[in-house]
């Protein structure tokens, strides 16, 4: 029995854009370690997916907010969690998901390709988040998009669900071409007052940082890599690279056509020759030939038999 055959992944187009494609994610303290930050820049990520998945200019933005927006949640997972972000677009209509590990392992993908521009970039829809390790769900939040950006509804988000009092900023620069330049996003979080920790109330948080939302989120970024976060002093307590992971493989493809009944199994081999599945996240197809299609329809027979 010949092997099965490997997916269409042009080196030029593929696997080395998708190595090339990094982002950083920086976590730290200011504010006499009474504020929380976390800051995220991921231009070639979000570049990576709006030409794996061929969006335009309108689609390759949102994509980039809802990256951005996914990474800075993850502030909130750890060991093995996960955090999940799904938007369900009412106006314009669209579907967007993106998963992020607490390693900064991210995915993503939105359709559809084409979308008319959005009046400031406003949304109207539902925001879903979903936090689950490797056995279970932990948490599950829903906050409606009332014709508002992704910052404004995160933030609202976070505010409603978290329990926890932020500034948030996220930004994007694209080319003419639709091209992602730059996409990042920066979040304070005031951390709970303690008579036995350094704290800040919440006026003087709200105060010392308003400011926080007039610059652009590009500046932003970049005072931060000289130390500073508006002319406060950073104690930076993490640094590590964003990276593309998709749990797709020949292997689970295969695993999925196990679990189709045998006659569509049979009818791929008689119609089809073989077998062609395209993971929604990379857009890779994986090919799986002739010969190994009749061996999963051998093997789906056995394990029947056996059951049996």
């Amino acid at each position: 029995m010949s092997s099965p055959e490997q997916p269409d992944r042009p080196e030029s187009e593929t696997t080395a854009s998708i190595v090339e494609a990094k982002g950083r994610l920086h976590r730290g303290l200011i504010a006499d370690r009474a504020v929380r930050f976390l800051a995220v820049e991921l231009g070639s990520l979000a570049e990576l997916t709006r030409a794996r998945h061929g969006l335009g200019a309108e689609a390759g933005r949102i994509a980039a907010e809802g990256l951005v927006s996914a990474a800075l949640m993850s502030a909130y997972i750890k060991g093995t969690e996960r955090i999940t972000l799904q938007i369900q677009g009412e106006r314009p209509r669209l579907s967007f998901a993106c998963d992020v590990d607490a390693e900064g392992g991210l995915r993503a993908q939105l359709s559809p390709t084409q979308l008319a521009p959005t009046e400031n970039g406003a949304l109207r829809g539902l925001l879903l988040a979903i936090k689950a390790d490797a056995k279970r769900e932990i948490y599950r939040g829903i906050t409606r998009l009332e014709d508002e950006t992704l910052e404004v509804a995160l933030r609202s988000h976070l505010a409603g669900s978290d329990q926890v009092e932020v500034f948030l900023r996220i930004g994007t620069l694209q080319t003419e071409a639709g091209e992602v330049v730059f996409a990042g996003g920066l979040l304070l979080e005031r951390l709970p007052e303690d008579p036995n920790l350094p704290s800040i109330s919440l006026e003087a948080f709200r105060a010392r940082f308003s400011a926080i939302e007039t610059p652009p989120v590009e500046e932003i970024l970049t005072s931060l890599a000289f130390g500073q976060i508006l002319d406060e002093a950073v104690e930076l307590l993490e640094n590590r690279s964003l990276v593309w992971r998709c749990s797709c493989s020949q292997e689970r493809i295969e695993a999925v056509l196990r679990d189709l009944p045998a006659n569509e199994l049979i009818e791929m081999l008689e119609e089809d020759r073989g077998a062609e599945v395209t993971c929604h996240f990379c857009n890779i197809a994986y090919r799986v030939d002739e010969s190994r299609l009749a061996g999963l329809i051998t093997e789906k027979a056995g394990a029947n038999l056996t059951e049996a």
